[in-house]
Formats: C-alpha cells, structure tokens, sequence
C-alpha cells in the first residue's frame, strides 16, 4: 500500500479581470480554420496568408501539440499548415471535406495526392478523416460516407501511408448505422452539450452521458473513440443552445479537460480562434465565438485568467465491509472488487478541496445528501459549487466523510438494510462510518486505506513500526503483525495507529527524544 490519503485538490478560478496570458494546462488537440472572409469573398480576402497560418500555429502551440483542419482545398489550408505546424512543433489531423458530389472528393483526392508527392505528407501527419457531419446534414448516407472514405484509405495505402482514417459525424449518426465503427479505423465523433441546451453546470457530465453506450459498442469491436469537435460558445444566444458567456466556457472547458482526462479521452476542442466571419457569412453571432483565442491571436481574457488544478482519483472503501463506494445511473451502492472496466469508472470519485465536493468519476455528477437526518437520501445530481448538500470533508483520524453543511452528520454503509448508503449521526468508532481513501492503482482485496513502515536497513524481514499500548517499537514478522497498520493524513500531518485514536508523537526534540503514541489532536505540534 501506498502512502496515500485524498490529494484533495481541484478548483477553477476564475479572474476575468486579469491574471496569466496562458493556460497552466495543454489540450490534446484543437480544430483550426484558415478562414477570415466569408464564402463570397476573394481569396486574398477569404483566406489567411502563409505567415498568418504560421503565426496562428506558433500561438496555438502554447495550449496543445496537434491541430485539426477540415479541407486540404479550401483556402489551401493543408499545404499552408503542414509546414506551419512542423515548424511550430505540432502533429496534423488532416480532413477531406465531402458533400454529395463526388466530383468534389475527387479534389480532394487530388490535393492529396500532390501533398504526398511534394514531400509535405510525412510522419507529422497522424491521422486522416473523410468527411465531417456530411451524414448528419443529410446530404450522403452512412453508406456513401464508407465508400468514400475506402476510396481515400486505399489510395494513400497504396502510397506507402499507415495513416489511420476515420469518418467524423455526431453520436446519433454513429448509433444508428453501427456500420461506421465496423468501417473506421477509430471511430470520430463531435459532441456539443452546448447545442443540447444542457446547464453549463452538467455539460461535461452530459458528454459523458452520450458517449457510455457507445464507448461500449466501440470497444467491444476494439475500436477507440476520439472526441473530434467539443466546445462551448463565449458570446451570442439562440433558443436552441445553452447559455453562452466568457465564465460558462471556461467554465464547461475545465470541468470537461478534467472529465475527459480522468477518462483518458482524446480529443480536439472546437475551435482555436473566433471567427467573426461567420457573421458577415450569414451565421449567428454564437457560432462565432467558440474560440480560444481572438482572431489576432490574442487569448480570450476568460482563457488568460483560467487556472485548472489536478484532481487525483481514488476509491472509497468502508473499513467494515471492504465494500467500496460506487455509482452508477444517479444511484450510490456499494461495490467489490471488479475486472469490469465499467465497474470500476463506478467506483472512483474526486475530491475537491475548494468546494468540498466528491465527484463521480462514472458520471461526472457530485455525491449530495439533502435530507438532514438519520436515514437521509445520498445520491449523485449535476455538480454545483455552491450548492450546500455537496458539501463534504474527510476526517483522515476517523476516517469518517462528515457533511460539512448538516452538521453531525456522516456517509453511512448499513449492512443490515442491504448495505444502504445514508446519511446518518456521526457515530465515533463506528465501522459503518469508516472510509479509506485509496488510490485505485493500490486496491487489494482486504486493503482499508492503511499503510505500514518498514525500515529499509533491518537485516531481518518484514522489520516494521508498531504500536504496543502507549509505547512504539519496530516488530518482526508478516503484514499481520499487531499494531502494524497505520494512517497517514497529508493535511494534518497525522500519523494514526488503526486500531486506537492514538497518534504518533515525539515530545523532545532533540537527539534519542521519545516517540511514543498519545491522543490525536490536529492541534498537537508534537504530533506532525
């Protein structure tokens, strides 16, 4: 066991009105567009120069190390950003643009051809996508879009490329023409909980809802899912999405990096720079404002003042049952041990210092008990950082899960009513009470969050501290020896034996000072 107890930090802040000129973070990839004029204007007024493009990917290489474009025709992005992006230091996701002509495949198809005989399709180039939302638009079917990705696959396969090719389009499209993850080589899917008029509170947890099923079907044919299009509008309004601002797209881009890292999902945020272009073509302001950067490059002040903190996963075990806390559909259980992938995402929470809440790494939804008595529903419902019932603190020298708002109250297992999770009056001692804060690499089938000492220069085995009444010295034998488990609280400092509240203790600070055990106390010097 690992000397782990809860790493509780995660927190957003933040400072619209100042701070630093760049993310503390970097993003997998992000979608990019040389477009700056609309459809009707020339090039020389519709697309980016060379040098814009390169001073767009040096920009973007403070934030992530691969970019994604559309079209290898339009605006000739891909001959202008296949240098660019090498000299910036970032990898391409290249994209052919399909519509219901295939005359216009076959432009593609031909720029491409030229991109791998000039040199610029190289190593750099890491992935390939045929088409994007053309199904969804209606303006080809699952069918046609698989032909014409075959067509371009095969063809840059008899050119000596292993690129891997995939077909970009919305979940639903995916869903109802299972066909398309037989057919891909990695299934690519745009998700947007900001067109699903979601809450900016739950749009993370919302992605995740739509992704489960097809996380399934995907990996049950050993294909993975990438995230090719997610993003949240800073600006605007429309009845049909959710509510755009500055706050909520930082607001929605932390809590999805967070979400989408602990599930190690890769993906592109749409899109790198605002395009004001949009508008004069024709579109709302609101689809012109999903960007993170201004259109000179500039970050957004949203982004500048955006800080996003690690959030470490562990697993909830109760020290009685072994059982750990788990959850799934909104609903809280208890679990064992389990090979099943998805079962154990049910059985991982965060916690976060700053609001005090414990989130669902299944669901990406907060643990919340609003009935501020014995036997009190707890359940998951959309994370809000100021709502009072998602209120939590964790006690390392009782192990107890106190509420922090219904005070007196704590997370309670009772195995007698079918190991019901409640809420219930703080009970010290009480094994229904006791949690170990585990990490999820460190569960074994009898682990309860303790730790032991060894010393590393004994030469007899298994030479670790122990508690003996009051006293402490160093005991031989196997791991389970008496008095030989430990918990150590990084906040307070606290090393606690498991079988008392006592707690490590040194009063004389000099040379061959004692170190005994004595009552914990957080506010003991002698005992940090």
């Amino acid at each position: 066991m690992k000397l782990f107890l809860p790493t509780l930090v995660a927190s957003v802040v933040l400072m619209l009105n100042g701070g630093a000129d760049a993310l503390n973070i970097k993003m997998p990839g992000v979608n990019y567009n040389s477009r700056k004029g609309p459809d009707w204007a020339p090039d020389s007024s519709k697309c980016k120069t060379a040098s814009e493009v390169q001073k767009d990917m040096l920009a973007l290489k403070s934030i992530t190390d691969k970019v994604r474009i559309y079209s290898l025709v339009d605006c000739n992005q891909a001959e202008l950003v296949l240098p660019a992006a090498k000299n910036a230091g970032l990898k391409v996701h290249l994209g052919v643009w399909t519509t219901n002509s295939h005359d216009y495949l076959l432009q593609e198809k031909a720029k491409l051809a030229g991109l791998i005989d000039s040199g610029l399709y190289d190593d750099n180039v890491i992935g390939l996508h045929v088409g994007s939302e053309t199904i969804y638009r209606e303006e080809i079917n699952a069918d046609t879009a698989i032909s014409y990705m075959k067509e371009i696959r095969d063809y840059i396969r008899s050119r000596g490329k292993n690129t891997p090719v995939t077909i970009a389009d919305v979940i639903d499209i995916y869903y109802a023409n299972q066909q398309l993850i037989d057919a891909v080589d990695y299934v690519s899917v745009n998700q947007f909980s900001f067109w699903e008029r979601s809450d900016v509170n739950e749009g993370a947890a919302v992605t995740l809802d739509r992704l489960k099923s097809l996380r399934v079907a995907a990996a049950n044919k050993g294909k993975i899912i990438v995230i090719s299009e997610v993003g949240w509008s800073s600006g605007g309004s429309d009845p049909a999405a959710g509510v755009a601002s500055p706050e909520n797209q930082a607001k929605f881009f932390s809590d999805f990096f967070q979400m989408a890292r602990s599930h190690n999902f890769d993906y592109y945020w749409y899109v790198a720079f605002d395009s004001k272009w949009r508008v004069t073509n024709g579109g709302k302001e609101v689809e012109a404002d999903f960007g993170i950067f201004q259109e000179d490059d500039t970050m957004k002040g949203n982004f500048q003042g955006l800080t996003v903190d690690w959030k470490d996963p562990r697993v909830l075990r109760n020290a009685g049952t072994k059982l750990m806390l788990s959850e799934n559909g909104g609903n809280v259980y208890m679990s064992s041990k389990s090979s099943d992938w998805l079962v154990q995402e049910q059985q991982v929470w965060f916690f976060d210092s700053t609001t005090q809440q414990v989130r669902s790494k299944s669901s990406d939804r907060c643990l919340d008990a609003y009935q501020p008595w014995n036997g009190g529903i707890v359940h998951v419902y959309r994370c809000m950082d100021n709502e009072n019932n998602q209120k939590w603190t964790y006690d390392a020298t009782t192990g107890q899960l106190k509420h922090a708002t219904h005070q007196g109250f704590c997370l309670d297992q009772d195995p007698a009513q079918g190991n019901k999770l409640q809420l219930y009056g703080c009970s010290p001692s009480n094994p229904n009470q006791q949690w170990g804060v585990i990490d999820p690499n460190d569960i074994s089938d009898n682990s309860d969050g303790s730790v032991r000492f060894y010393t590393m220069e004994s030469s007899k085995p298994f030479a670790q501290l122990v508690r003996n009444g009051d006293n402490v010295a160093v005991g031989f034998g196997g791991s389970n020896v008496d008095g030989s488990q430990w918990f150590y609280d990084p906040n307070t400092h606290l090393v606690k034996a498991k079988d008392s509240n006592m707690c490590l203790d040194a009063y004389q600070p000099w040379d061959g000072g004692i170190v005994h055990v004595y009552a914990c106390s957080t506010n003991e010097v002698n005992q940090r």
